[in-house]
Formats: structure tokens, C-alpha cells, sequence
């Protein structure tokens, strides 16, 4: 039998150090294994925390059980190893292995460099004392020291915090660190004034086969009349019209004639404001003193303007649907729409941009308690109808006419829903949703006659192509053709159809998936949670971060990008908007028009 190494005391505990075992090995790891588990829960507390100021509890606690458990594991461990030098090495490693796995989870999930190289050795330094007394138990005949060390390191761990604040997400919930010293910019402070009617009312003649008139165009699917374009932007690059200041937020812009409205947030006042396509001039502006904030999604209104007939419908942030004269801003009609059909505000607010279809605005309030949709008389306000089954998500509401029969499409937090255009009364539904209930990307249609609809949806569920039909007696059925687990997750963008495939970015991925099997046919082109339009064959790609403008081929063989052009150079998830050849692009700080390049006669 082998002979015990010689015996270490530190006070009242007895040591015997024994050769070392496989068990003895297994359990280090096994102690190693659940202090690489804690990376996540620990660090997700903290970014958390610093996000919303508040962190998440079930990760609070997650970490505190694995503590114990790094805890249990070490129990003793440095006396199953034959050398008196255990404990140190040990700590080395542990040490050692924190550091790669720390620096490594901020490289990955941090949105810039700033992230890793700055946030990173911060993140490390904090959280290594807050390891060390999980590992105490480790090494019992010197607890004592090993315990005073760790409590005097303790202070490292405010050091993260106090100098590190966390400024929001990107699209793929990467981490946009910065100095909590820093002073905190808010693009539209400056730009803070109170409504400013036009002194004359401005003409705005419409160009039908041109303008841009609402979220995502004409028709709402982001396919726009093909135009004569340049397509090597190297010898023929777009050309920058103008560029100006922004107020916050993530609405779009909608175009008609020679204007453009878009909504933002300046200062405490969230405001709709009219430019001037040719020079971005300021024409009107109407104000609201309210400001919607979301911990992940920042500052600012998400819907985009809709212009019907010469009046301007908006939804802001909180739930605000007005009416304007859009010649010269001037207030026609307001309704807090959450407050009307007893809604209550959802993480990123109310995104939903107005539809107008005849004399009624259709909306999506959030939060009701029952359906997702309400109709107004868009002359006066009042109230038509309530609507839907299923609450409200992110979407916005869009027509269609399936087998014959009008009705309005929204996508909800539970899938997809048809409700009746006259009464707002649910048709039919199909759950298609993510483990969050968060969906935000609008249908296609692909066949009215035989009432196809694609959903497409993020977060690892991915696409389902329906098919609608009437049952007799008022009812509907709804099918499956085919179900995509895992394809096409557009998250928050709107995918494209062009001849039998739909283009569209598969987190963050352009891809090409099949519609006649639900097969991805290619991927490639990583252009992060940004936007697209079709224009004919050609793909208007905005890139999220930076917010390149990038054109690119729908070629169902293979991924072919034919031009890019630097426009904004912080992240974007604004929808694109195009007249003509001019194209207004936008972000959180400022506003971009870009002409597009003709093509050679």
C-alpha cells in the first residue's frame, strides 16, 4: 500500500495528502465543468442588470446554485493530489481556464471591439474574486487564507459595473458596451422643438407609379417596380443627395411627390416630421410630449407614416394614433390606442404600422385582452371595431384577399391570423410562434386564388407556407403545404418572393429557399438584421451594422452580390425607402438620400 505524503494543519483541520486517482481527476473536472457553466448565468446577470437595471432573477438564482455546486465538487480536492503545491496549481487553472472562457463569451457576444479588448479584461477581473470563493473549499488545510484573499479581492467585482455600461443590443442580441463615464448622447435632444405647422401649406403631387406612400411600399411587401439601374456601382456608385441629423427611433420613411415623413424621438417629445426630398430640408413638424424607451430596442417610435389621400396616419411607440393634414402638419384627430381598447404597452411598444383600407385605419394595439386589431373611421377617429383572437406581437396589420374574400392579415404573438375586414371577427388562425412569442415579419402572399400565405418567423422556428381556405358556414380551414424547422428565421425583416423562391435574410444570412419544397437552395452574404426591398430581379439590400446599401442579384443558383456603398455608419433596423431612384435610408442618428445609378442607354 502506498505510504500518505506528509500531513499539512491550518488550525483545527487535518490534511493527509494521498497519490491521486482517476476519481480525484474526474472530480476536478467535473468542478471545472460547473465553473464553465456559470459563464452564462453570471455574465447574463450582469449585462442584464446594467441593460434594465434590474437583473433577470431565475439567473440570479442559476448562479447561486452553481456556487455551491463548484462548491461541493472542490470540496477537499488539493489533498487527493500528491503534491503539496496542489491548491496553487489548481488555482491556476481554474484561473487560466475563467479567463479564456470569459475573454472568449465577449468576443462572440459583444457587437464591437471595444467589447473584447476593453469590456472583456474588465469582465474577467470582476468575476474572478466571486470564483475564487467558490473554490475555497478546495484546498481546507489553508481555508482561512485562501478566504481572506478572496474577500479582499471582493472589491474587483464593482469594477465591471462602475466603469462599464451596456448601450443596448444589436439585431443578433450582441452586446454594444461603453464607458458608464461617457457622457450618453441622444441624437435628437438637439434637434427638441415644440409642432411647427407649414406657413403655407406645401404642395405634395403624388406620383403613382413612384412614391412610397406607407411601411414597405405600395402593396406593404417590399417589391417595387423594377427599375433601369446601373449595377456595377464600381464604375457607377449611387450618389449621396444629402444627409442630415435624425431624431431617435426606428420608423421608416414614407415618400410621395417631393416629401418624406418619418417619425422620431427629439428630446421628450416624439415627433412626425416632413423633409424635403431634394435638399432634406425640415418642412413641418407635429410634436407629442411623450418618449418610449425599451430596455433592448432604445429610444424612439418603430412604426412608419402612412399617407392616404392627402392626411397623414402615424402610431407612435406608446400607443398614439393620430391624424394629420400632411400639407401642413396640422393635428386632424388623436386616439390613445391602448387606452381606447384597454391595451397595456409590450417590451418594444407599439410597432404596428396604420393600414388604411376605404374609410376605416386599421391598427394593432398591444396588450388588449382579447384580439390584436381595432379599426377607426379615419376622418374622424371613432372607433369601428374591435377585432382578432390573439394578442398582438410586433407586426403590422396588411390586406389580402384569399379565395376571393378581403380580409386582414396580422401577425400575432401565438402565428398568424385572417380577420374579417368589415367586422374585425377572426377567420381562422395558426399557431406559428418561437419560445419567446416574438414575431415581427410580415406574410407573404403568394397565391390569392388558392389562398397561400408564407409566415416566416425567428428564433429558431423558421418558415410554414398555409394554405386558407373557406369550409362552408362561415368557417375556414388551414393547412400545411410544407414547414421549414429552421429555414428562413427573417426575426424582424420581411422576406421577398421572385419567380417560385423567396430571398431574405436567415438570421443575419441572405439565403434562397425553394417554394415548391421548402428546401434551402443557398446561403450566403452575412448582411446581420437589416433590410431589403425587390426591385425586378435586383435585391436593394441596408445593412444592419455598419448600414451598407448593397445590391445584389436574386439568382436562385448562387449568392451574387454586385455592388456596396457605405451609407450610415452606426446600426440600423429602419426599412429602406425608394422613389423613383432616390433612396432615403435612416437610422437612430441620422437620415441618408442616395441616388441610384441608371443604368446605360
Amino acid at each position: 500500500m502506498a505510504s500518505e505524503l506528509p500531513t499539512e494543519t491550518s488550525g483545527n483541520v487535518v490534511e493527509r495528502r494521498q497519490p491521486s486517482g482517476a476519481g480525484a481527476w474526474l472530480r476536478f473536472l467535473a468542478a471545472l465543468g460547473a465553473t464553465a457553466g456559470l459563464l452564462y448565468p453570471l455574465g447574463r446577470s450582469i449585462v442584464i442588470g446594467l441593460l434594465s437595471g434590474r437583473p433577470e432573477q431565475r439567473f440570479v438564482a442559476l448562479a447561486g446554485v452553481g456556487l455551491v455546486v463548484v462548491a461541493v465538487l472542490c470540496w477537499g480536492l488539493a489533498a487527493r493530489f500528491a503534491t503539496r503545491w496542489s491548491g496553487r496549481w489548481i488555482d491556476l487553472v481554474v484561473a487560466g481556464v475563467w479567463t479564456a472562457l470569459g475573454l472568449g463569451l465577449l468576443w462572440f457576444a459583444a457587437a464591437d471591439r471595444f467589447g473584447f479588448v476593453v469590456a472583456g479584461p474588465l469582465f474577467v477581473l470582476s468575476t474572478l474574486p466571486v470564483i475564487a470563493l467558490a473554490w475555497v473549499p478546495c484546498d481546507l488545510a489553508n481555508w482561512k487564507t485562501r478566504l481572506r484573499r478572496a474577500l479582499c479581492a471582493l472589491p474587483l467585482a464593482a469594477l465591471f459595473p462602475s466603469l462599464i455600461t451596456v448601450q443596448g443590443l444589436t439585431g443578433g442580441a450582441e452586446v454594444q458596451f461603453g464607458w458608464r463615464f461617457a457622457p450618453r448622447v441622444d441624437p435628437g435632444a438637439q434637434l427638441q422643438g415644440e409642432s411647427t405647422a407649414s406657413a403655407a401649406a406645401i404642395e405634395i403631387v403624388p406620383r403613382p407609379d413612384e412614391d412610397f406612400p406607407q411601411y414597405l411600399g405600395p402593396d406593404r411587401t417590399g417589391v417595387l417596380a423594377a427599375r433601369s439601374l446601373a449595377t456595377d456601382w464600381t464604375i457607377q456608385p449611387p450618389r449621396e443627395v444629402w444627409r442630415r441629423e435624425i431624431g431617435s427611433g426606428w420608423s421608416g420613411f414614407s415618400i410621395v411627390g417631393d416629401v418624406a415623413f418619418t417619425q422620431e424621438q427629439r428630446g421628450d417629445l416624439e415627433c412626425v416630421v416632413c423633409y424635403a426630398l431634394d435638399d432634406g430640408r425640415e418642412l413641418w413638424r407635429h410634436a407629442d410630449a411623450v418618449r418610449f424607451e425599451s430596455d433592448m430596442g432604445g429610444v424612439g417610435p418603430r412604426a412608419t407614416p402612412t399617407w392616404h389621400e392627402g392626411a397623414l396616419y402615424t402610431v407612435g411607440g406608446t400607443g398614439l394614433l393620430t391624424c394629420l393634414d400632411s400639407h401642413t402638419g396640422e393635428r386632424r384627430w388623436q386616439v390613445d390606442l391602448l387606452a381606447d381598447n384597454a391595451g397595456s404597452g409590450i417590451s418594444h411598444g407599439v410597432c404596428g404600422s396604420p393600414l388604411v383600407v376605404g374609410d376605416r385605419v386599421i391598427v394593432s394595439p398591444t396588450g388588449m385582452p382579447a384580439g390584436g386589431l381595432a379599426a377607426y373611421d379615419r376622418t374622424t377617429g371613432e372607433r369601428l371595431w374591435r377585432g382578432g383572437r390573439h394578442p398582438a406581437s410586433y407586426g403590422s396589420p396588411a390586406l389580402a384577399t384569399l379565395r376571393g374574400v378581403p380580409q386582414v392579415l396580422l401577425i400575432t404573438a401565438d402565428g398568424l391570423e385572417g380577420a374579417d375586414l368589415e367586422t374585425g371577427k377572426s377567420l381562422w388562425s395558426y399557431p406559428w410562434s418561437n419560445e419567446v412569442r416574438v414575431n415581427c415579419s410580415q406574410p407573404l402572399v403568394l397565391d390569392e386564388e388558392r389562398g397561400r400565405v408564407l409566415m416566416c418567423t425567428g428564433y429558431t422556428t423558421g418558415s410554414v407556407l398555409l394554405e386558407v381556405q373557406p369550409s362552408g358556414q362561415g368557417e375556414w380551414q388551414v393547412s400545411e403545404v410544407w414547414q421549414a424547422r429552421g429555414q428562413m428565421k427573417t426575426k424582424f425583416m420581411t422576406a421577398v418572393e421572385f419567380e417560385g423562391n423567396v430571398y431574405g435574410l436567415d438570421d443575419g444570412i441572405l439565403a434562397c429557399l425553394d417554394l415548391s419544397s421548402g428546401k434551402q437552395v443557398w446561403k450566403g452574404g452575412r448582411y446581420r438584421h437589416g433590410q431589403l426591398l425587390r426591385l425586378g430581379e435586383l435585391l436593394l439590400i441596408l445593412a444592419e451594422d455598419p448600414g451598407d446599401v448593397v445590391l445584389v442579384r436574386a439568382n436562385p443558383k448562387r449568392h451574387e452580390e454586385l455592388g456596396r456603398v457605405p451609407a450610415l455608419a452606426t446600426m440600423t433596423w429602419n426599412t429602406p425607402a425608394l422613389s423613383g431612384r432616390r433612396l432615403l435610408v435612416r437610422n437612430n442618428r441620422e437620415a441618408v438620400c442616395l441616388e441610384l445609378p441608371a443604368a446605360a442607354k
